[in-house]
């Protein structure tokens, strides 16, 4: 049995989407009341509602907004930190296969399309959650493994779910000249997390597109699937903290160990939305 911690989240109702798609038995975890498997990071473990006949894990539950992390270490670290490896030795107690999702945001903007190998250094806050949890889930889980992902881009994000009904409605939008992506759509995110989580190596895999682009250049393509007027889209600057540098993961172990091949931002941003397209 699968179990996606954190069905919720845009990236776990997509892995138990495909998951049941591919005939796999798959349940999710929530935190919403209600719910059938509660597990809630704000909430002391004793409350959690852990199934009992998982064989694999996936933890997706995160807060992933970079200026909340910031600006509150404390409550962000108690989620993506101290709730998140809690979880991990429980489960890892029973016997469950664990597969944690990070980011590649664990590196610093400055490195070019770091490996699994390069050593990270993260420069925000939740870059630094992040590496804290790869860190235990190595050292105490060796056969845990570790998938950071680039950009995950999908009509469901509100960004993108902005931009989109502006364009289409004639209104000029705002993006970040000097802020990049590595886009990766969400079903292929999907399909590469699940190819590896169900292989037999662990350790450390990357998800990334092969190139990288600013979120001013996304949203004029957006324009471009939405026949609308490029000059609707205006360059602002980025807020700090930020990533001004490049965002591209080396994808080279999950090339080796799986069918997934980076294909380009451009290519996955066609992707996630040319299906929204009349």
């Amino acid at each position: 049995m699968i179990g996606v911690i954190g069905q919720d989240s845009l990236i776990g109702r997509e892995l138990t989407s495909v998951s049941k798609l591919n005939g796999q038995n798959v349940l999710g975890t929530s935190r919403r009341p209600g719910s059938k498997w509660i597990i809630d990071f704000c909430q002391p473990s004793a409350n959690w509602n852990i199934p009992q006949d998982l064989d694999l894990a996936i933890i997706c539950a995160s807060r992933t907004k970079i200026a909340e992390c910031e600006s509150f270490p404390s409550q962000t670290g108690l989620v993506n930190v101290s709730s998140t490896l809690k979880l991990i030795d429980l489960l890892g107690e029973r016997g469950v296969r664990i597969v944690f999702l990070s980011s590649s945001l664990v590196f610093s903007p400055q490195v070019d399309r770091p490996s699994e190998s390069t050593a990270p250094e993260p420069v925000t806050e939740y870059g630094r959650q992040k590496l804290a949890v790869e860190e235990h889930l190595l050292r105490h889980h060796p056969s845990a493994k570790v998938i950071r992902l680039a950009k995950i881009v999908s009509p469901a994000l509100p960004l993108f779910s902005s931009w989109r009904q502006a364009l289409i409605d004639g209104t000029s939008v705002q993006a970040y000249s000097d802020l990049f992506l590595s886009a990766v759509s969400l079903r292929a995110a999907a399909d590469a997390i699940l190819r590896i989580a169900h292989g037999s190596l662990p350790g450390i895999f990357h998800i990334s597109s092969s190139d990288a682009l600013s979120y001013f250049d996304a949203a004029r393509f957006l324009a471009s699937l939405e026949d609308a007027d490029p000059s609707l889209v205006q360059p602002s600057p980025s807020p700090q903290p930020n990533t001004p540098g490049s965002t591209i993961l080396s994808c080279a172990r999950t090339m080796e160990t799986t069918s997934f091949r980076p294909s380009t931002s451009l290519e996955n941003l066609r992707s996630a939305f040319t299906r929204l397209i009349p």
